[in-house]
């Protein structure tokens, strides 16, 4: 069984903001307090560094019925939550179930831990995995949907998806749903009744450690922003998220923008080259993921003082970095990868046993690493140079926050895998 659920917020107090005609309040609410020591992280008067309660898309009043915790992680989660399609639906069967797996191109090292978990975690279920697939290139949509009509052709009693396209998922999954095969959209969320979209809020994670850089920084200065795939879903939640946060920082101004491709190697060239044409650097880092470390290392060897960089799925090294230097403003997220795969066989698995899913978007909000829990997340031993992603034991959905989701919770696996 996973520890209990540790959720934190970053140590600035929230400004209850609407955002007019995009998303409902519901009573969410986030609660940071306390600044970081070491960095001028008191927001701005104008706002600047905190976070926007923006609420959550919740027409029908799904969430009521979860605990303060879980709703709390909806927060800026635009997608509406509906009722779900597969609420009074079992599977014929009662063991022997197969599935299949439509991933993603394993480039980010988050993509390939997920995939290889979830596989394993499905097969220690008893579930046969008929068919593992994945296009190699992120952004190749076409491939992405061939191999789901070759998934479903395979007639396995689930699909386990990662979307490279949100909308061009939509016909698949009603597909799917025609033929009475669920769909759990993994990583990426999918706004339809049809597929339960299990995902972390990446809006939310992008808002918060944006808000926390900016605030670091005293709300004025220069950002230099590192894209990650342009155009995916992850980019664009990313977007949206540290777009929310800038918008209430008028004099932070953009000193650049380049793309890294979530590659660190990539992120580090590019970064480089910047530096080379702006010597002056950035007073801040805003970067779409997992290429943290390698923008510190490219500050570095261009003889520059580190910035405070937003470390979204953080790695090791730059964690132990932060540690190393008392200092350092430094705001991150633990992304875990492995439980999330644990739990998202766990979730399929437990709709096929007719443990009935109340909605379509099961939702996990973000773990913030800053200077109050830094210091319990990281390992003396952790080398600085190490891009290993940063787990923290017990920050993902216990089993009992995954039975809230459901109306007939002690049907399917108890506990992930």
């Amino acid at each position: 069984m996973l520890k209990p659920i540790r959720l934190r917020r970053i140590g600035v107090v929230a400004t209850a903001l609407v955002a007019t005609g995009v998303l409902s309040l519901t009573g969410c609410s986030s609660g940071p307090a306390g600044a970081p020591s070491g960095s001028a992280s008191t927001p701005a008067a104008d706002g600047c560094g905190t976070v926007p309660q923006l609420g959550a898309n919740d027409p029908d009043g799904l969430l009521d019925g979860l605990s303060a915790e879980l709703q709390d992680g909806y927060n800026a989660y635009g997608i509406a939550v509906q009722k779900s399609a597969w609420a009074d639906w079992k599977s014929q069967k009662t063991d022997g179930y197969t599935a299949a797996i439509v991933g993603q191109a394993p480039a980010a090292p988050y993509i390939a831990t997920y995939q290889e978990q979830l596989l394993d975690s499905l097969e220690a279920h008893g579930v046969e995995v008929v068919a593992n697939l994945a296009p190699n290139d992120p952004t190749d949509v076409p491939g992405q949907i061939q191999m789901f009509n070759q998934a479903l052709s395979l007639k396995p009693d689930i699909i386990f998806l990662n979307p490279a396209a949100p909308e061009a998922a939509m016909d698949l999954v009603k597909q799917a749903y025609d033929a009475g095969i669920p769909v759990i959209s993994t990583v990426v969320p999918l706004d339809s009744p049809y597929a339960i979209s299990l995902v972390n809020n990446s809006n939310l994670q992008a808002m918060e450690t944006a808000a926390g850089i900016l605030g670091a920084i005293g709300g004025k200065g220069s950002v230099l922003k590192v894209d990650g795939v342009p155009g995916i879903p992850p980019q664009l939640f990313w977007e949206d998220g540290i777009a929310k946060a800038l918008e209430l920082c008028p004099d932070v101004t953009i000193a650049g923008q380049v793309q890294g491709f979530f590659q660190p190697p990539a992120a580090q060239q590019a970064v480089v080259q910047f530096l080379a044409t702006n010597p002056a650097g950035a007073d801040a880092v805003l970067q779409a993921g997992s290429m943290g470390w390698a923008i510190r290392d490219a500050f570095t060897q261009a003889g520059l003082p580190v910035p405070p960089i937003q470390d979204i799925n953080a790695s090791q090294g730059m964690a132990a970095y932060a540690e190393a230097n008392p200092d350092y403003p430094y705001f991150g997220t633990a992304t875990p990868p492995i439980p999330a795969a644990q739990v998202a066989a766990q979730v399929g698995v437990k709709v096929l046993a007719g443990a009935g899913p109340k909605m379509n978007q099961i939702v996990w909000g973000p773990y913030v690493v800053d200077r109050q829990n830094l210091s319990d997340v990281v390992d003396p031993s952790w080398s600085e140079s190490d891009g290993t992603d940063l787990a923290v034991d017990g920050v993902y959905f216990t089993d009992e926050q995954v039975a809230e989701f459901f109306s007939n919770p002690d049907l399917g696996p108890q506990t992930a895998e």
